[in-house]
């Protein structure tokens, strides 16, 4: 998971950071009517509370264990984590080959193994999604080297990989050292060709360009939408800026077989009886590629595209799996207005609400309602590169406040956004002093100032190591489980080991 003023998201698990601050100074607003009125009613807007934790599934092993206690487990969601935007399911075939989640090498990739205890879990009452994304299947090595981390001058935050790998110099970024290691430091043994993808615009669909020619529509003469199909996994394709050309990263079956993702990873969560699916995006490198403007900047037509994602699978659930719910991970700067000085999705999800309201309204309220969910963690107290959203607002409790008040003040019904263990942004060994991890202290901070207002609350990562002084995954499910679902007997329950 990537982004933020400078957020993001998971370090070999979800997201990663975006950098530069925005400059706003819109004050805090709390709304303590608000806190109470949820309090009381256990709802917000046409939601339901509910507490979650993302499942980086890396052994089956993990899944059979949680769903064995899944009735006194301290969440009622769960999101799997991660299948791929260029993956490849048709519907009926059973199998995890070729969607990203390949567990286990059984000729079906785990898929009977992951359907028996996703059953088990539904029965006990937690919710499972099926999510797609996360930071490494959205980062494009070389764009985002050129023109996020490289692309606004030498004094960003993370322009010392290209000083550290490249010499200090853009063209020092080169396949083989992975575009400088922007989307993942060497130590993850990533690989160009199998490790990261876009999120693909399949122009051979149908739905597609339906999905496209609804946001053509909504586009209410803002900027005109540009799409760039030409981009294409596994094929070349030319910076017209540059002349560099480069292989666009994701899997290609996809194409071969004339499917779409987003149609697939519905049918895939039917199949395997999950509740919901869930969009990660988290393609900072497209907003930086491909913005407007000469600073402040426009990002609307990565707006576009993240609104024709949405539509593309929201249609299908409509159509497939009409009870299905729909969820997405969202910036911690995605609801806040203003001037937008590139290097992440500043205003990205407020402009979609604005633009867009029916796409929002069906993952935030009603009968399909998965959650909007902020991701207010992998946040920086640096001020050399403004990450503080206001001079003074640099602790982990005052920016969470701070952001998901602009989720507030967008009418956005989001839930609050929780990192176990050491942060991956900013890097822990470049600039550990900066980091702001989740101690126990700061999770009480927030949970009482904040966690009120909000309908939801959610953590990376369920099996997260944490540190000393640190709260842990059960520590954390605890306290938001008796914040949001007072009274539950799960409240009281663990995440139990593993391994």
């Amino acid at each position: 998971i990537l982004k933020l003023q400078f957020l993001y998201f998971i370090g070999n698990t979800k997201r990663k950071p975006s950098f530069f601050a925005q400059r706003n100074m819109s004050g805090l607003l709390l709304s303590s009517l608000a806190a109470a009125l949820l309090l009381a009613t256990g709802t917000e807007g046409a939601g339901k509370n509910y507490v979650g934790g993302y499942l980086l599934v890396q052994d089956v092993q993990q899944l059979k264990v949680l769903a064995s206690k899944a009735s006194t487990l301290p969440v009622n969601r769960m999101w799997l984590s991660f299948v791929s935007p260029t993956m490849l399911y048709v519907n009926g075939s059973r199998t995890l080959v070729g969607t990203g989640l390949n567990l286990t090498a059984a000729a079906d990739g785990g898929f009977a193994e992951v359907e028996q205890y996703v059953k088990q879990l539904e029965a006990g009452g937690v919710e499972t999604f099926l999510s797609m994304g996360g930071w490494n299947y959205n980062c494009y090595p070389y764009l985002y080297m050129r023109y996020s981390v490289g692309g606004y001058g030498t004094s960003t935050p993370n322009y010392w990989k290209i000083q550290e790998f490249g010499g200090g110099s853009l063209s020092g970024c080169t396949k083989g050292n992975q575009y400088c290691y922007v989307c993942e430091p060497p130590s993850q043994h990533t690989s160009l060709d199998k490790s990261f993808s876009i999120f693909p615009e399949p122009s051979h669909s149908a739905s597609w360009k339906a999905a496209k020619e609804y946001v053509e529509a909504g586009a209410n003469g803002a900027a005109t939408p540009q799409w760039n199909e030409n981009m294409i996994p596994g094929q070349q394709w030319t910076d017209p800026k540059t002349g560099i050309s480069t292989l666009v990263p994701g899997m290609t079956a996809y194409l071969s077989a004339g499917r779409n993702p987003y149609e697939d990873i519905v049918h895939l969560a039917k199949d395997l009886g999950c509740a919901g699916v869930d969009v990660d995006y988290e393609e900072m490198w497209h907003a930086d590629t491909f913005k407007t403007g000469t600073g402040p900047w426009d990002l609307q037509q990565t707006v576009y595209k993240y609104a024709a994602i949405l539509k593309n699978v929201e249609a299908t659930i409509r159509m497939v799996a009409p009870k299905m719910k729909l969820s997405t991970a969202a910036g911690a700067v995605g609801a806040w207005g203003g001037n937008w000085w590139g290097g992440n999705l500043k205003g990205v999800w407020l402009k979609v609400n604005q633009a867009y309201p029916d796409l929002m309204s069906f993952m935030a309220g009603g009968a399909n309602s998965g959650g909007v969910n902020v991701m207010t963690y992998d946040l920086s107290s640096n001020e050399q590169y403004h990450e503080c959203p206001q001079p003074g607002v640099c602790q982990l409790d005052q920016q969470v406040a701070f952001y998901m008040n602009t989720y507030q003040q967008a009418t956005i019904s989001a839930a609050v956004g929780y990192e176990i263990g050491t942060p991956a942004y900013p890097d822990p060994t470049h600039d550990p002093t900066h980091q702001l991890p989740l101690t126990t202290q700061m999770m009480n901070n927030i949970i009482s100032q904040t966690q009120s207002s909000h309908v939801g609350g959610f953590f990376w990562e369920m099996y997260k190591p944490a540190q000393a002084g640190q709260a842990t995954p059960t520590q954390l499910a605890q306290a938001l489980c008796k914040k949001l679902l007072p009274g539950s007997s799960r409240c009281s329950g663990v995440i139990p080991p593993w391994k």
